[in-house]
């Protein structure tokens, strides 16, 4: 690995310089392509593109050198790239220097380097090392690489149901990513939320009120009704006047407490998390709540259901000033969804809520089909095996019992049974965001790619190893 470093390094930048957005359908196939190639050259023994009625599933086997299978999962698809806001070029893979409060890194700046085209090429290059130097990597592999992630994976659970059979060899499953923090600090999730993702659109055509074909001049406001503010009164119904409680009516019914594992994990990783550290990578002042309470904000993050107003426009929203009355207003939503919610009874319940309060006009569209939480225990032994390789490599991670993220966890665990650990050592940031980066040259506190793919075959050795 460190004599190939460059080469691992090139591979990287290449798959992160290859457009793959699936919002904008831009470069998905090409990509799906690059990820197969990866996977021959790391040294799989079968490989296939699996077409969908959406984009590719890139699928691989690798022989292991022990009875214990891996299916590692990994997305190839990103969000857009084209925002505003990008210091250096978005798809460039321009190396970049960095002051972090672990101290100074060399990162690479793409879409996708965290969010998780950088994880994915590091696990490969960590496999074909391995087929190199001593023929094998310690456990058989199975890999699964979506292109629809950003979407909501659509079709990856039709995908994993038809090829049960042959996914379920597998004993666990590994998602990778790099998860320190930019301190150094390391987090382990135990799991991951559920997501639900949709429009509101209210239209003075389906209302009956207000300019009904095109936006008006807004001298007829004093005549007219507004679509904008119609919306804003009913956005306005669901939440506190803080956003911060929805007031959705069965919303929070099925939310389940922490069980006592649960606190147990809470009270440990309050002792060494950081919410400065946490404050200072979202570039924010202050917390919902003080910051000297570290357990609720952890339990905040990790049990909380949320409803998130995305993006709204309606009329317009270019520079400068044109005076109109719009005739209609969308804005985009996602639903967080936390144990024991189940995601399909989102939108009903947003939908019975509107209608209830006279919003029966306001027309809903469900954008992706979103995914159920997953969670897994602490002592199952994939996760141990991921302890013990943080630990090898400079410390004990920190333990929470779920992400504020969301990824389609619940397609191997609930449809094939199976245990599932993600993250490991090294740190990347900025995921949706412009300027997104992954370390590729670390220090002390922050490991670089070198140390990142030799904690990746420890991760394997380790549970190979396990019992």
């Amino acid at each position: 690995m460190d004599k190939d470093i460059s080469k691992h390094i090139g591979r990287i930048r290449k798959l992160l310089m290859q457009p793959s957005s699936s919002q904008q359908d831009i470069g998905i196939d090409k990509c799906a392509e690059l990820v197969a190639r990866m996977y021959r050259n790391a040294g799989c023994e079968k490989v296939d593109v699996v077409e969908t009625k959406g984009n590719p599933i890139v699928y691989g086997e690798c022989k292991g050198d022990s009875d214990k299978t891996v299916l590692a999962y990994f997305m190839y698809d990103t969000m857009p790239f084209n925002e505003p806001g990008w210091n250096h070029p978005a798809m460039g893979a321009k190396s970049v220097e960095m002051n972090l409060p672990a101290g100074k890194v060399k990162s690479i700046v793409n879409r996708g380097a965290d969010n998780t085209k950088g994880p994915l090429a590091a696990f490969l290059n960590s496999v074909e090392a391995c087929n190199k130097s001593v023929g094998r990597p310690p456990c058989n592999l199975i890999l699964v690489a979506e292109g629809e992630e950003e979407l909501g994976s659509p079709n990856l659970p039709v995908y994993v149901k038809e090829n049960k059979k042959k996914l379920s060899k597998a004993d666990a499953c590994y998602f990778p990513y790099f998860a320190q923090d930019p301190d150094g600090s390391r987090t382990l999730m135990l799991g991951v939320k559920g997501v639900v993702y949709f429009e509101l659109e209210c239209s003075g055509k389906s209302w009956g009120r207000g300019p009904q074909e095109f936006a008006v001049h807004s001298s007829s406001k004093a005549w007219l009704d507004s679509p904008v503010w119609r919306l804003v009164h009913a956005l306005k119904t669901m939440t506190s006047d803080d956003g911060n409680r929805v007031l959705i009516d069965g919303f929070y019914d099925d939310v389940a407490p922490p069980t006592q594992e649960d606190e147990e994990v809470i009270s440990e990783a309050a002792k060494t998390w950081s919410p400065r550290t946490a404050k200072e990578a979202m570039k924010v002042s202050k917390f919902m709540i003080p910051e000297t309470d570290k357990e609720k904000l952890i339990k905040l993050y990790t049990f909380a259901s949320t409803l998130n107003i995305d993006g709204i426009w309606g009329g317009w929203i270019e520079k400068g000033s044109k005076t109109v009355l719009p005739h209609k207003v969308t804005c985009k939503i996602d639903i967080r969804v936390v144990p024991n919610q189940k995601k399909d009874d989102m939108m009903p319940l947003v939908r019975k809520h509107l209608d209830e309060h006279g919003y029966k006009d306001i027309k809903m569209t469900e954008i992706d089909t979103g995914y159920d939480w997953c969670r897994c225990s602490v002592k199952e032994p994939v996760v141990q095996a991921m302890i013990r390789a943080q630990t090898a490599f400079g410390g004990k991670p920190q333990v929470w019992p779920t992400s504020g993220g969301s990824v389609p966890f619940f397609v191997f665990n609930r449809i094939l049974g199976m245990p599932f650990t993600m993250g490991g050592i090294g740190h990347s940031d900025l995921a949706h965001s412009p300027n997104e980066y992954m370390v590729v040259e670390g220090n002390k506190k922050i490991a670089g790619l070198k140390d990142i793919e030799k904690f990746m075959v420890r991760f394997m050795s380790e549970y190979a190893s396990s019992e």
